[in-house]
């Protein structure tokens, strides 16, 4: 998939090229099938496996995502949870030709705000992008790596799994042997009380963007409230700069907390640790992703779950060929679906005919038909990093409207 700068500068491009020539009045059928692909935003995740199923995720190209030639052979484009670099305007995003720049969605709940402000009209954005937009028809979909809140009783959004993802401890130690298997009670009391020694080795807990479906997820895996956990990773989130949480799963990040934690006095020998996804680990190191987690990150095993079972590692064999552990996937505590979010109203109404067939199971009775459940795009899902999920395509998951304008 494009990168992020080549992604809006393409959409520009697009954009102009399309008005300049006067395509956008012309058959459908002569313009650039991405032109009117769905565009989807959010879950750093599973950003990934999404721009696979656009056509290229890390410079590797793959079958595009495609519904059937009776449903118009539409495709989907996925806009990155960060810009790939830091640069003024990097974090606006064009996301259909002549539309307006809004601002990038970053995370689940992020890409969920921008999907809800789309559905009911009112305003997504911030001044860095010009203030608050009107983003209707500009998100069909949002990526999500956590479900609905708990006790959330809304029906507006409809999440829709495709795959299943294992979430564990990523860790990083500067000097001496890190502490590689945690059990979830010594994960819970980092989360919820603080550093502390396991092993002979000093652990300090790192805070993930709060915007992330990987953070609310981690917080059931730990039980940590959302107050308890900020106390907790005060030092680690404090390491560079005042406050400032990590991004999910960016192994080079954790390092530098790691490498900063090391020059604090007292420090010297400690360890940092955060919540990760093995799904994203799998991938940047199998080079499908980046950025790789470079040198002295690695994932942890889990040596029980709270039950008794020994789950060991999320990943098996080496890289550049890892591949997930089903056992650790598919537990019930440390495993997770990932979805892909839409408006109920565009599932359960009429027509749509080209979305559904990407990505609703329309007849369980005759085997799943949704276009993302089945070959070759379930090798892709597992290329980068996830098991194919039981439920793929299933619409029975539903929540409320994410409220914000950011």
């Amino acid at each position: 998939m494009l990168t992020s700068k080549t992604k809006k500068a393409l959409a520009l491009g697009l954009a102009a090229t399309a008005l300049g020539a006067g395509l956008l009045t012309g058959s459908a059928s002569a313009d650039p099938a991405q032109l009117n692909a769905l565009v989807g935003v959010g879950s750093d995740t599973t950003q990934d496996v999404m721009n696979a199923l656009s056509g290229r995720s890390n410079g590797i190209l793959f079958t595009p995502l495609m519904s059937s030639a009776a449903t118009g052979g539409r495709q989907i484009i996925s806009f990155d949870a960060t810009a790939a670099t830091a640069g003024a305007g990097d974090n606006c995003i064009t996301t259909k030709t002549g539309a307006p720049s809004f601002t990038r969605p970053n995370g689940s709940t992020g890409g969920r705000r921008a999907l809800s402000r789309a559905i009911d009209g009112t305003k997504y954005g911030s001044a860095e992008c010009g203030g608050v937009k009107d983003v209707a028809g500009l998100v069909d979909f949002a990526r999500s790596s956590s479900g609905p809140s708990s006790g959330d009783t809304g029906t507006d959004l409809t999440y829709i799994p495709f795959g299943r993802d294992g979430m564990s401890f990523a860790y990083y130690r500067k000097n001496g042997a890190p502490v590689t298997s945690l059990t979830r009670a010594q994960l819970t009391s980092l989360f919820t009380t603080g550093p502390q020694t396991i092993d002979g080795v000093r652990i300090v807990p790192c805070g993930i963007q709060t915007n992330s479906g990987t953070y609310s997820f981690w917080n059931t895996v730990t039980t940590a409230t959302t107050i308890q956990e900020n106390t907790a990773t005060t030092l680690c989130n404090n390491l560079l700069g005042s406050g400032v949480r990590a991004q999910e799963s960016d192994g080079p990040a954790l390092a530098a907390r790691g490498e900063a934690l090391a020059l604090v006095a007292g420090e010297e020998n400690s360890q940092v640790v955060i919540g990760f996804s093995a799904g994203q680990f799998i991938a940047r190191s199998n080079g499908k992703a980046s950025p790789a987690p470079g040198a002295g990150v690695g994932i942890g095993s889990i040596s029980n779950n709270g039950s008794g079972a020994n789950l060991g590692s999320p990943i098996t064999g080496t890289a550049p060929n890892l591949a997930p552990s089903s056992t650790f996937f598919n537990d019930t505590v440390f495993g997770r679906r990932v979805y892909n979010v839409f408006p109920t109203a565009v599932i359960n109404g009429p027509g749509n005919a080209d979305l559904k067939n990407l990505f609703v199971d329309t007849d369980a009775t005759a085997g799943n038909n949704a276009v993302i459940c089945n070959a070759p795009y379930t090798t892709t899902v597992q290329e980068l990093g996830f098991l194919s999920s039981s439920d793929c395509g299933s619409t029975t998951l539903k929540g409320s409207l994410i409220s914000g304008q950011l």
